[in-house]
Parts: C-alpha cells; structure tokens; sequence
C-alpha cells in the first residue's frame, strides 16, 4: 500500500481529524485551529525540535508519552493532549529556562505571560541574551540559502550561534534570510546604498563590487523568496 495516501485519525484535545500518513501533530493542530507555542519550528525548514515549548502527550494505545509536536510524524491513530496539566506543567519548564536566558526578548515575555510563569526559578541566572538558540539562522543559511556562514559552537548554558572563529566570513552573501527568520529580531540587517551589514556576523559586503552575474542574486533574494515563503 502506499503510505503517501493513507489517511490517519488523530485526536487533539477533543477534536478529531484524518491527515495524510506522515503529517505532524504540530501540522495537525493548525488544520484544527488548536494553538501549540514554538520558538524553532517553519514550515520551510525540517523540524528541529530544539525550543521544546511544543511539547505535547500523545496515547498510542500503548503507552502515552511526551513528544515535541513539530518533529512527531502521525503513523497510527493518536489521542493527543496538548495543554493538559503535566504538559502545562513541562512546558512552564521550559519557558522558566527561557526566561532565564533572555528576560528582556518580548517573544518569551509573551510566552511567560501566557502560561503564567512570572520569572525564572530564584536558583537561575539570568544572562540577559538575546537568542534564544532556535538554530532557524542556521538551518535557513544552510539548507535555503545554501552557504552555512554560521554555525553553533559551545556547549550547555554557553552554547551560541557564531560565524568560524566568531570573525568575518567571505562566505556570508548578506542576504539578510538570518536576519528575517530570527524570533528575537536579535540579528541586526542594515544597507546603506550598496552596504550591506550584518553586525552580528562582523560581516559587510559592498553588492557593488560583485561580479554582474552575481549582483542581481544578492540584490532580489530577499524579495524573491521571502516575501512569499516566510
């Protein structure tokens, strides 16, 4: 039988739906119109399950078990709880260890005040850092843009997106795709006439020096693309 056209049932906090074999919950819920926070998820980009706010209980029949909604594929028919009390509670969790990184970036203000959790566990630091370590600046430069200017190093608390040895790379077109994904608007994309800088990057790129093959490329990527795609 072919998979691609089967249909599986799922169930969302009460309300049933039958999506194609291999469709998310996460991708589920929306066709309901049921709400599951995420700080990582876009739908152009594969799932990286990393944020965690989109953690949900499903119940296969077999057991029930935590999964995050983005990166689960439906395969057999589902219960699924996605606000029930020990996920309320997981996901507080989270959004403390969020708040405690970055108190002052309004997206996880808005998650805290919507789940209640007025601040960080007293045992937390705060950091006070902008990025929330989505790791969509970097999946977007290498899977979309296709250049992988920057990447994540370190480990823990002190994990943190960077170029190569933090230092400019030649490699990093300036496109400004980081810039427009990023959740925080941490990362700074200015252009001033043919100047195109990305701060964060130590990157600056005059477009017009660019080789006239290359120069519309640089110029129309973000309009081509974004406008209609994120």
């Amino acid at each position: 039988m072919d998979q691609s056209s089967e249909q599986v049932k799922v169930t969302i906090d009460g309300h049933s739906v039958s999506v194609p074999y291999d469709t998310t919950i996460l991708e589920a819920a929306e066709k309901l119109r049921i709400y599951i926070p995420t700080l990582c998820h876009n739908e152009n980009l594969p799932a990286y399950a990393v944020c965690r706010v989109c953690l949900v209980e499903i119940d296969d029949g077999r057991r029930k078990r935590i999964v995050p909604s983005c990166a689960y594929p439906i395969r057999r028919e589902l219960t699924v709880s996605t606000n029930n009390e020990k996920v309320t509670r997981i996901r507080k969790g989270v959004i403390q260890l969020l708040y405690a990184r970055c108190p002052d970036e309004p997206v996880v203000q808005q998650l805290a005040a919507r789940y209640g959790v007025e601040g960080p566990h007293p045992r937390m630091v705060k950091k006070k850092e902008d990025c929330v370590m989505c790791g969509l600046c970097v999946k977007v430069c290498e899977q979309i843009v296709g250049v992988s200017a920057i990447g994540i190093e370190g480990r823990g608390a002190d994990r943190r997106v960077v170029p190569p040895y933090d230092e400019q790379n030649s490699q990093c077109i300036a496109c400004g795709a980081c810039a427009y994904i990023c959740p925080t608007q941490c990362i700074k994309f200015t252009e001033d006439g043919d100047i195109r800088r990305l701060e964060r990057w130590h990157r600056e790129l005059d477009v017009s020096k660019l080789p006239d093959s290359e120069r519309g490329r640089y110029s129309t990527f973000l309009q081509n693309f974004f406008k209609d795609k994120l």
